[in-house]
C-alpha cells in the first residue's frame, strides 16, 4: 500500500538568523498575478502624489552681505561644506553651510563689485597642508613655496626634508588656507581666511592688471590661475606679473571696447583652458602650446561656462538667449544638446560633481535642475524674495544646491525637492527607494507623467513663457508660408529651417 505525504521542512520558512527576517515564498507567474500592472501603476500614482505633497527645497538663507551675491565658489581641497562669496560692494566672505554662519571676511576688498573668486589649491607637500606620513623615521618629499612677492625664482625645486614626527590635526586640512578674489578695481588679492578678518585686512599679495577683471578660475592642482580682462592672464601665485596672456578674441583691440567674460579651467584636462567673450565668441586655449585650440561664434553672448567634472570633452554654456547648452569640444561645429525652460537671460551654471545633472540660475529668478542630456528642467526652485540670481552651483555631496541673487541672500535648496534631511531609519530609506523606483518606471504614463511634470509658476514667468510659446509658434508658422509660398527656381534646401542643435551657431573658426 503507497502512501502519500506532505513534507515541509522548516528551515525553509525560518529565518537565517535572529536579527533576519523569515523567507517569503512567492509564485511569480503572471498568469496568478492578473491585477500586478494595475496595483503597481496605482502605487506609483500615490508615490508621485507623496513626492510633490512633501517636497520642501528650501532649506536656509544666510544673510551677511550688503549688497547682491555677484560670484561664488567652492573647496575643492578638502572643505566639504565651505564656500566663498563676493558681492557688490567688494566684500568677501568664507561661509561654512554645515552651521550656517560665517567663519571669515574681509570688507572692502575690493573697490566696487567682486566679480569672481577661488580657493587656492596647494601643491601637495606644501606648508598648510598635512601629508600622511610615509613611516617611522622616513623622508618624505616636500615643496617648499618661495616668499609672496618675489619676482626671482618662483617655486623652488622639490627637495628632501627630514620631518618630525606629528599628530595629525584634523582641522589643518580641511580646506585651502588662502583665496583669491578680483574685482572691477584692477586687481586680484591673495588672503589669508585663517587670519584677521573685518575692515582693515591687508592680503598676502596684490596681482595688478590694466582693466578690470571679469573672471578668475585657479587649476586644480598647481599655484596657477587664469584671470578674465580684455585677455586671459596667467599668473602664478609667487609671482606679481602674469606668467603669459592668451589673445584670440576681438578682445585684443583694446579700441573695440569688447571683453571676456567668464573663464574656466578644465578639471580633468588642467592643460585645456575655456573662455567666453562679449563679441559673442567660445574660444578652447592649450596651455601646453600656449596656443588657441579654435573659436565659435554665437548668436548671443555666453555668461558662464563649465566643463564636466567627469567627462573632459563636455562644456556648459548659459547664454543670453534663455538657453543652456552643451559642447563636446572636439567638435564645436554643433551643441549636443539644448535646454530650454528658462524666460530669462541664464546667467550661471555649475556642475553636480556626479556630472549627470548641473543646475542654472537665471535673470527670471528661478533655479532649474537639469539632467544631462533632458532639454527639460526636472525641477524649478523660485520664492517671492529671490530677486535676480547671478551665481548657482552644486555642493561638493551633490545633496544641495545653492543660489546667490542681487537681494544679498545667500540661499540653501535641496537637489531633491522630497529628500529628508537628517538620519533617515533603514526601512524608510528602503520604502523611498521603492517609491522612487515605481515614479521611474512609470513615470511616462498617465498621471504619474503629469505629476512629474507639473509644476506651480509665479504668474508672470507663467506669462512669460506663454508669451514665448505664442512668438514661436508665429516664427514657425512664417517659415511654413515662405516655404510654401516661395518663387520658382529657388533651391528647396535653401528654405530648410537651421536644425536646432546648430542654430545658436553663427560661425566657426579655427
Amino acid at each position: 500500500m503507497k502512501i502519500k505525504t506532505l513534507h515541509r521542512s522548516l528551515e525553509d520558512h525560518l529565518p537565517t538568523s535572529s536579527s533576519s527576517t523569515a523567507p517569503i515564498s512567492r509564485n511569480l507567474d503572471p498568469a496568478l498575478h492578473p491585477f500586478a500592472r494595475p496595483r503597481e501603476y496605482t502605487r506609483a500614482v500615490a508615490a508621485a502624489k507623496l513626492e510633490r505633497m512633501f517636497s520642501k527645497p528650501f532649506v536656509d538663507s544666510l544673510e551677511g552681505h550688503g549688497d547682491g551675491l555677484y560670484s561664488m565658489t567652492k573647496d575643492e581641497s578638502g572643505g566639504l561644506s565651505r564656500i566663498a562669496s563676493g558681492s557688490g560692494d567688494g566684500e568677501v566672505r568664507v561661509w561654512d553651510l554645515a552651521q550656517r554662519k560665517s567663519l571669515w571676511n574681509v570688507q572692502g576688498a575690493h573697490r566696487g563689485m567682486v566679480k569672481g573668486v577661488a580657493f587656492s589649491h596647494p601643491a601637495a607637500g606644501e606648508e598648510g597642508r598635512v601629508e600622511k606620513k610615509i613611516g617611522s623615521g622616513e623622508k618624505s618629499l616636500k615643496r617648499k613655496r618661495t616668499a609672496l612677492g618675489d619676482k626671482g625664482k618662483g617655486r623652488q625645486d622639490e627637495e628632501e626634508d627630514e620631518e618630525e614626527d606629528f599628530d595629525y590635526d584634523t582641522t589643518l586640512a580641511r580646506g585651502s588656507p588662502r583665496i583669491l578674489s578680483c574685482g572691477v578695481d584692477k586687481t586680484v588679492k591673495l588672503w589669508d581666511v585663517t587670519g584677521a578678518k573685518g575692515a582693515n585686512v591687508k592680503p598676502l599679495q596684490t596681482y595688478a592688471g590694466k582693466s578690470g577683471f571679469n573672471s578668475i578660475s585657479h587649476h586644480r592642482y598647481d599655484p596657477i590661475f587664469a584671470t578674465a580682462s580684455t585677455s586671459i592672464e596667467i599668473w602664478d601665485e609667487t609671482k606679481t606679473s602674469p606668467l603669459s596672456t592668451l589673445k584670440f578674441h576681438s578682445t585684443s583691440n583694446l579700441s573695440s571696447g569688447e571683453h571676456i567674460v567668464n573663464v574656466a579651467f578644465n578639471k580633468s584636462e588642467t592643460s585645456v583652458l575655456a573662455s567666453s567673450g562679449s563679441d559673442r565668441t567660445v574660444c578652447l586655449y592649450d596651455l601646453r602650446s600656449g596656443k588657441a585650440l579654435g573659436r565659435v561664434s554665437m548668436n548671443m553672448r555666453v555668461n558662464q561656462l563649465v566643463f564636466n567634472p567627469l567627462q573632459p570633452p563636455v562644456l556648459l554654456c548659459a547664454s543670453e538667449d534663455h538657453n543652456l547648452y552643451t559642447f563636446d569640444m572636439r567638435n564645436m561645429a554643433t551643441t549636443t544638446q539644448v535646454y530650454k525652460g528658462h524666460v530669462g537671460a541664464v546667467m550661471s551654471c555649475d556642475w553636480a560633481p556626479t556630472g549627470r545633472e548641473f543646475v542654472s540660475g537665471s535673470y527670471d529668478r528661478t533655479i532649474r535642475l537639469w539632467t544631462a542630456g533632458e532639454g527639460k528642467a526636472r525641477d524649478t526652485y523660485h520664492t517671492k524674495r529671490m530677486q535676480r540670481v547671478f551665481t548657482s552651483m552644486y555642493t561638493l555631496d551633490s545633496r544641495f544646491v545653492l543660489s546667490g541673487s542681487d537681494d544679498s541672500n545667500l540661499r540653501i535648496w535641496k537637489a531633491r525637492a522630497g529628500d529628508k534631511l537628517g538620519v533617515v531609519d533603514k526601512r524608510e530609506m528602503a520604502r523611498k527607494e521603492y517609491r522612487d523606483g515605481l515614479r521611474e518606471k512609470w513615470g511616462t504614463v498617465g498621471d504619474v507623467a503629469k505629476l512629474e511634470r507639473q509644476r506651480f509658476l509665479p504668474k508672470d514667468i507663467h506669462n512669460a513663457e506663454t508669451l514665448r510659446r505664442t512668438m514661436l509658434d508665429a516664427r514657425n508658422k512664417k517659415e511654413e508660408n515662405r516655404r510654401a509660398h516661395a518663387p520658382k527656381g529657388v533651391d528647396p534646401s535653401k528654405l530648410k529651417p537651421k536644425a536646432a542643435k546648430k542654430a545658436a551657431i553663427a560661425r566657426v573658426e579655427s
